[in-house]
């Protein structure tokens, strides 16, 4: 995948972390995946349409997602993964693809965004769709995340 189409993502969560607060993130591997598919007990999903199609994905262990949430919610203690929790997840994501679709628009592509999906569980793989995917690992100071990216280009 072209990295026009990477970098508006990688960006907007390094930009939305700092505006939040929550630290810097580090890109730490970039690679291939044949399918849409994400490894960590936590998924949030955005999809995509317009000049670009497809979904975008956060995916991230629960004790990221627990600090994250905590984060985001102020500091207050995140012991579980419950409604608001999701909710603050659900947020960052919708946050990191608006600012991507911002900085797409700086391109002349339009990209427009859905409300989030958020899936979770223990043991759980979640296969989005069989498009090839670019997947991004990500470290922060709250822990590591992955990135994915699985338009139709």
């Amino acid at each position: 995948m072209d990295a026009k189409y990477i970098n508006p993502f990688i960006n907007s969560i390094s930009g939305v972390f700092a505006g939040l607060g929550l630290g810097e993130v580090v890109s730490r591997n970039i690679f291939r995946k044949d399918t849409f598919i994400c490894r960590y007990n936590l998924t949030t999903i955005i999809g995509i349409s317009g000049s670009i199609n497809g979904n975008i994905a956060l995916s991230m262990p629960y004790d990221t997602a627990k600090k994250i949430a905590s984060a985001m919610m102020m500091g207050m203690e995140v012991a579980e993964i419950d409604e608001i929790s999701v909710s603050a997840l659900g947020e960052l994501t919708n946050m990191v693809c608006g600012q991507a679709a911002i900085d797409f628009s700086m391109q002349n592509l339009t990209a427009e965004i859905t409300p989030p999906t958020i899936i979770h569980g223990d043991n759980m793989k979640a296969i989005i769709s069989q498009v090839e995917t670019t997947a991004v690992e990500l470290s922060s100071s709250l822990g590591n995340i992955e990135l994915n990216i699985g338009l139709e280009i």
